[in-house]
């Protein structure tokens, strides 16, 4: 039997889909349960609701039945998620608009799987494809999860490298989970769901309609930890994930591009705005999903470096992680577990105390002694 709430979560599901409009969001404290068995008036005095959300109301009302459409999805192979499951993504219900329901063809990730959004152009330069199929793969072969919107371009770029390193995948669709878009990416369609999920938010043959595509960038930022926007223009739809992202509490990095280029003014801007910089692939992939650090050792060595007494306690972070050798700042931010504006302020303070200094790549370097 199905459970009033999955009912009528299943119900706002079908109901914005048809409207484009928000009810969950709108709804507040209401409880959801409710919904299919109230008026249309009764809801418009909940939430306001044009004629076109009241036609589509009383048609949906009339011929909902939630068993029916669950089992012809199981027979399809599609699960269905709501935000009162277990599996339902938490960090999903951090976003403004979370979907009332989530159809999924696959398998999605267990939860403490991390995530990574690789998203960009669908027409992205071959260096923005090179970029998008190495992260996809670093990614990849640490375990994480890569998280992308199965278009042309950087999407699909992003899939086909983390299945290259048998990494974990999900694509999320603009359109009905079982409506496969562009043609042209079927193949890669069936990959990602063999290596990880489809996920939609929209039931069986919806059609891929223009507005359909920036809510689901919503979704994207939601799955994941952080998004990385690879290649974008100023009016990129991955802006607009990323926008979600910071929304949802996640971080932002982009993929620095050539000055002036207008495929990467978007991407660029980030970056001038504080996004993180992506300028080396193991480093980036080394601070989102750091390697267990290995057993301290007692030996003469390790001893010689300890950290001097008295520092404060985020700059001592910082500098445990900072070696004798050149370390990027990407790489000390995944060893230090600082946020990067918290560390980029302690790598100062620690390099006018004189325990660090930069090389001339920008690198900093543990002094001897520090």
């Amino acid at each position: 039997m199905t459970g009033r709430d999955e009912s009528a979560y299943l119900f706002l599901s079908l109901l914005q889909a048809r409207t484009g409009t928000s009810f969950v969001s709108r709804l507040g404290d209401f409880p959801v349960a409710e919904i299919p068995d109230m008026s249309a008036a009764e809801l418009g005095r909940l939430v306001r609701m044009t004629e076109r959300a009241v036609r589509a109301f009383e048609e949906l009302r009339r011929g909902f039945d939630p068993e029916t459409m669950l089992d012809g999805l199981q027979r399809l192979g599609i699960s269905v998620v709501t935000p009162p499951d277990p599996e339902y993504p938490q960090r999903l219900k951090q976003v403004p608009d979370p979907p009332p329901a989530l159809f999924v063809n696959g398998k999605l990730p267990a939860p403490e799987t991390p995530s990574v959004a690789l998203v960009g152009s669908r027409k992205a330069s071959v260096s923005g494809l090179d970029a998008a199929r190495s992260l996809g793969r670093a990614l990849g072969e640490r375990g994480v999860c890569v998280v992308s919107g199965l278009a042309l371009g950087v999407d699909a770029a992003a899939h086909e490298g983390a299945l290259e390193a048998g990494g974990p995948t999900v694509g999320v669709l603009g359109c009905g989970i079982d409506v496969i878009y562009p043609r042209s990416n079927r193949r890669l369609f069936e990959r990602v769901r063999e290596g990880g999920a489809i996920v939609s938010e929209y039931h069986l043959g919806e059609a891929p309609l223009a507005w359909r595509f920036p809510a689901r960038n919503r979704i994207i930022a939601g799955l994941c930890e952080a998004v990385v926007v690879v290649e974008a223009a100023e009016k990129s739809g991955a802006l607009i994930t990323a926008r979600h992202a910071l929304d949802a509490g996640g971080d932002v990095w982009a993929v620095p591009g050539p000055p002036g280029l207008p495929e990467c003014r978007g991407s660029n801007k980030l970056i001038a705005d504080g996004a993180g910089c992506v300028w080396d692939v193991p480093e980036f992939v080394q601070s989102v999903a750091p390697e267990p650090p290995e057993p301290a050792s007692t030996d003469e060595t390790s001893l010689g470096v300890a950290l001097p007494a008295g520092l404060p306690e985020g700059e001592a972070a910082a500098l445990a992680g900072v070696g004798f050798e050149p370390t990027g700042v990407d790489a000390v931010a995944g060893r230090s577990g600082l946020r990067m504006q918290e560390l980029l302020s302690a790598l100062a303070l620690l390099e006018l105390k004189g325990y660090v200094h930069r090389d001339g790549s920008g690198a900093f370097v543990r002094r001897a002694g520090g």
